[in-house]
């Protein structure tokens, strides 16, 4: 039996990430975009979902405007912190 599952606020906080590094004057290289997801993910509630229904709920709350808000920020305040140290032209 396979499961599958999937961690939906990936999908989420990738839909804003150019929107907002555009915002904050970020680094857009692979380096730092890969930085600011993972640091990102980090600092938000992960929704994993295993059915249609289930990425269909998260999809609604998604729109909601505290937890855009809430992924907006976290995007946000990770590239500041990926703009100060970034990773990139580093060997």
């Amino acid at each position: 039996m396979a499961m599958e599952y999937r961690n939906l606020m990936e999908d989420i906080v990738l839909q804003n990430l150019d929107r907002v590094i555009g915002q904050e004057g970020g680094c857009t290289c692979d380096a730092c975009k890969s930085d600011v997801v993972a640091f990102a993910l980090n600092h938000l509630e992960p929704h994993y979902v295993a059915t249609r229904q289930g990425r269909l709920m998260v999809k609604l709350q998604s729109y909601e405007l505290q937890s855009r808000a809430d992924v907006v920020a976290a995007i946000s305040e990770a590239a500041i912190m990926v703009a100060k140290n970034p990773r990139h032209g580093r060997e």
